[in-house]
């Protein structure tokens, strides 16, 4: 019995070796937003592949202006593929005026003005955009390449 109970150890543990996760490609990236100096906190850093084909990736900013880059397939820190990238960089946030409102459609059926809250950025649009971006990055197989540092002035 003893022997059968280790033969089937050893089979299972040979099976799940074999199956073991296949690398995507992908290559951790990481790296520090400043703007005039000082670490950016709560921003959204984009790499997006240099003519548009492929997947991106993204990551916020903490509070030292550090991230890590995120895929689509949402894996904390799944990085990207090599290759040639354009960096956005953008923060924003939400504001209401304090009077404004959208209303209803549909206010014959009790629906209740909105808030009409606006976009505000907080950053040069040029930082958050692909086509004026002054940002980019070669992402490559090698883990000591891949950390970039920007500065917005």
């Amino acid at each position: 019995m003893k022997y059968i109970v280790s033969s089937f150890v050893l089979v299972t543990l040979i099976l799940l070796a074999g199956c073991g996760k296949k690398s995507d490609g992908n290559f951790f990236v990481t790296g520090t937003i400043t703007q005039g100096g000082q670490p950016l906190d709560d921003a959204r850093v984009v790499f997006i592949p240099e003519g548009g084909a492929g997947e991106g990736a993204s990551g916020p900013t903490d509070q030292d202006g550090k991230f890590v880059l995120t895929t689509s397939s949402g894996k904390e820190g799944s990085g990207t593929k090599p290759g040639a990238y354009r960096v956005t960089v953008s923060k924003t946030k939400i504001e209401w005026d304090g009077k404004s409102y959208i209303q209803p459609m549909r206010a014959d059926e009790g629906e209740e003005p909105t808030k009409d809250e606006k976009l505000v950025h907080l950053l040069p649009r040029q930082f958050g955009e692909y086509a004026s971006t002054p940002f980019k990055a070669t992402v490559t197989e090698k883990k000591d390449d891949n950390v970039f540092d920007f500065e917005i002035p």
